[in-house]
């Protein structure tokens, strides 16, 4: 299997436009966060000292969020390629068993997920030391989200894709969710100003619950530091508005809900996984 995952890896990296498309929606939240999306959250917030850094710590939890599904679902591409273009079957040619050539895509595009969100999050790191002089935490929480969201993201995509026939479909897909995902995510509006029924869509998408676990890590401190400077209404509404908490009938939802939702999605899509790769 490790040679079957190099390969794969090898392939894809050397295709730049794939590289470059897995993170083309990453791209646009940053060009509208540079054009106005920060003009406007920040004319939209209250007065109270590094609210610049609350705003790029706010966009950038949703950038890493987003990482973590379009970088896998780009790295779909390679395997949709295959199962096209029927290298999938020269490889079974081999020793290789259908189940093992399964799992290897599985890997690879776990790994390559793994691999773009890891350098989105050392510049955003190295960003924030230098624009605001003030060094993030790597904490083990941060990581073990990246981690479950990567695994929960290439299971989910995988499975859809496994259904995909042709390149034109995929193409579609990707097309679609690179679309969505910034909505999805609450990026581009607020989760908090959408009617009642969108909030709760948006609630049960995974890629919203990675969000706020990393909302929850990267802005810890900004957070505490604002809830000292504002009155407690206003920041209860704020974490809202923004996404930051989420609620549910008016109750609002602990990280552990996140947490448990993300690790009970993934091991559903576990064992789904599981099964077909074993009726192939």
């Amino acid at each position: 299997m490790t040679t079957l995952v190099r390969r794969h890896l090898t392939l894809f990296f050397k295709d730049k436009a794939s590289v470059f498309f897995s993170l083309f929606s990453v791209f646009i939240i940053i060009a509208l966060y540079i054009l106005f999306l920060s003009e406007n959250m920040m004319a939209s917030l209250p007065e109270f000292e590094g609210r610049v850094a609350f705003v790029f710590l706010w966009m950038f939890a949703g950038i890493i969020a987003v990482t973590t599904a379009t970088a896998t679902l780009g790295a779909l591409g390679k395997y949709m390629e295959d199962k096209v273009a029927k290298k999938s079957e020269d490889l079974l040619m081999t020793k290789v068993t259908r189940q093992t050539l399964a799992y290897s895509y599985v890997f690879y595009v776990f790994v390559v997920g793994l691999i773009l969100t890891a350098l989105l999050l050392v510049f955003g790191y190295v960003y924030v030391g230098v624009k605001f002089a003030d060094g993030l935490q790597l904490s083990l929480s941060l990581l073990a989200v990246v981690l479950l969201s990567t695994l929960m993201h290439t299971l989910f995509f995988y499975l859809i894709t496994e259904k995909l026939l042709t390149m034109s479909a995929f193409s579609g897909l990707a097309t679609i969710v690179g679309t969505l995902i910034g909505f999805m995510a609450g990026i581009y509006i607020p989760i908090g100003v959408l009617p009642v029924y969108l909030q709760k869509i948006i609630t049960l998408f995974p890629t919203t619950q990675t969000a706020v676990l990393v909302k929850d890590v990267l802005m810890d401190d900004v957070l505490s530091s604002m809830q000292t400077m504002i009155p407690e209404a206003a920041y209860d509404e704020l974490v809202f508005r923004l996404g930051i908490q989420l609620e549910w009938n008016g109750q609002v939802l602990a990280s552990s809900f996140s947490w448990i939702y993300m690790l009970v999605l993934t091991l559903i899509l576990c064992g789904i996984v599981w099964w077909r790769n074993r009726r192939i």
